[in-house]
Order: structure tokens, then C-alpha cells, then sequence
């Protein structure tokens, strides 16, 4: 279970998800997973009349969620955050292949900006995931500027929104299995469709279920949608144990898998 005292859980969904509900993480863990999921994003800026200005960034998150960026003097972000510190930063995994790009998770950093007080530290974070910024880099034009967050607002879709505040957010960690997750997830509903409904027979509170699809999968456990009688329902499912590293996300599916097996 999440050890964040956070309430607002879900999944987007219409209907309310059944079984090990308490086992979501919390928005701040899905704020820093969303963060650590992507490597660019739309930083708003204040002109001088007072108009939120947008620019499309890249950035890197440090150890407290908060964002290097390596940006130039000639920007107009630039020349916006010289004057007024107060700054904003949007980033989503929304897409327009689905039916309604706002199904998907996006997050809105809400902060101040200044420059990096260790320019060679940021240096090192951010080149090492852009490294094809070392081409401009050393230009005397560019500099290492910090997004500090004070709040940030989180949506996982329709339904499922809340304000995380600064605290709970910087002491939050990003999933382990974020960066295997989506492989995992496709290769559960492609090859393991029975495992899926085991899992929701007998640990999602849906014994009646005749059909599941895996659309999560976290440190804390796997989120399904399943098709029952009285319509499709999501599911959750805990692990027994909470995951630190991401080579656990295998062992962890098929030990739950093997106990559930032996039970029946």
C-alpha cells in the first residue's frame, strides 16, 4: 500500500473500481512517475502586460521532482522569467490516437524559476538525458535555469484530479516499473489472458468475471478492466509486497500467479 497519506485515488473510469482499491498509489507517486515518464513539456511564462506565454521545453526532473532546464537568453521565456519569477509547466500523456485525447494523464507544476545555483551539476543531469544539447550547451547564450515546485495539480482522466501539495510531492518517488510497465501490460493481454482472469476471479473481487484486460501496472499491484454481467468493471489487485526495483515486475506477476494457482 502507498504510504502517502493521499485520498484522491482512481483510474478514470466511469464506474468505481473494486478489490484491493487501497493499493493505488497516490497522486503524488503518479505525478513523479508521469515526470520521470517524459523528457519535455510546455513551460508558461508571464509577458510584461501579464499574459501566460507557452513555449514547448525539454527538462530533467532532480532527486525532489523539481526541473532543470537549459534554455537561452534569447528566448522569450527567458526574457518572461527575468522579470517575473512566478512559472508554470504542463506535461501529458495525452494523445490524439485515442478517441478523446483527454483520457489520458497530464500534470500542471505550479512554481517559481531562477537560475541554477550549481550550473555544472545541472549540467550533468541534463546532459545525460539530452545529450544532444552538448552541441549548444557551451554557447555563452544558454543557461541552466530551475523550476522549483510549490503545488502541482494532477488529472488521470475523467473523474480523477486533485491538487498534490509541494511536500508530498518532492518526498514521493517514481515508479520502478514505469519504464517496463507498458511492455509488460501488452504482453500479459497478449499471451497471458487466462493469468489476467485468474487474477481478477481471485484477488479483484470480481469471481463472476468472464473476461480481463490488464491496463496498469504499478509497485504496489496490476489494475484490470474486466467484463462481467453487470457490464465492464475495473479491478485491483495488490502485490504481497511493494516493489523497489524494476527487474521485480516479473517474479512479482508470476509468484502471485503461482499462489493463486495452488489455491484453486
Amino acid at each position: 500500500m502507498s504510504a502517502s497519506a493521499e485520498t484522491d485515488h482512481g483510474d478514470g473510469q466511469g464506474s468505481s473500481p473494486i478489490g484491493d482499491i487501497d493499493s493505488f498509489p497516490s497522486d503524488a507517486e503518479l505525478s513523479r512517475t508521469l515526470l520521470s515518464s517524459n523528457d519535455s513539456g510546455v513551460l508558461s511564462t508571464l509577458t510584461e502586460d501579464g499574459y501566460p506565454y507557452g513555449s514547448l521545453v525539454s527538462y530533467v526532473p532532480d532527486l525532489d521532482g523539481n526541473l532543470l532546464l537549459l534554455i537561452s537568453d534569447l528566448a522569450e521565456h527567458t526574457k518572461n522569467a527575468r522579470s517575473d519569477s512566478r512559472s508554470s509547466f504542463l506535461v501529458s500523456n495525452a494523445t490524439s490516437q485515442d478517441a478523446d485525447p483527454l483520457t489520458g494523464p497530464r500534470l500542471t507544476l505550479v512554481g517559481s524559476i531562477a537560475l541554477a545555483e550549481s550550473p555544472d551539476k545541472s549540467a550533468e543531469l541534463y546532459l545525460a538525458q539530452h545529450p544532444y544539447a552538448s552541441a549548444y550547451a557551451h554557447f555563452k547564450d544558454f543557461n541552466y535555469w530551475k523550476l522549483s515546485v510549490s503545488d502541482c495539480r494532477f488529472v488521470g482522466g475523467f473523474g480523477h484530479m486533485s491538487w498534490v501539495e509541494g511536500e508530498n510531492y518532492s518526498s514521493s518517488e517514481a515508479d520502478p516499473f514505469a519504464q517496463n510497465a507498458e511492455h509488460a501490460i501488452q504482453h500479459m493481454n497478449d499471451d497471458h489472458a487466462d493469468a489476467n482472469l485468474i487474477f481478477v476471479q481471485e484477488r479483484g473481487g470480481l469471481p463472476n468475471a468472464t473476461e480481463a484486460t490488464m491496463v496498469g501496472v504499478d509497485r504496489y499491484g496490476m489494475t484490470f478492466s474486466a467484463e462481467t454481467s453487470e457490464g465492464p468493471r475495473i479491478s485491483r489487485v495488490a502485490f504481497p509486497d511493494t516493489a523497489s526495483e524494476a527487474s521485480q515486475l516479473e517474479p512479482f506477476v508470476i509468484n502471485l500467479l503461482r499462489s493463486l494457482r495452488s489455491d484453486v
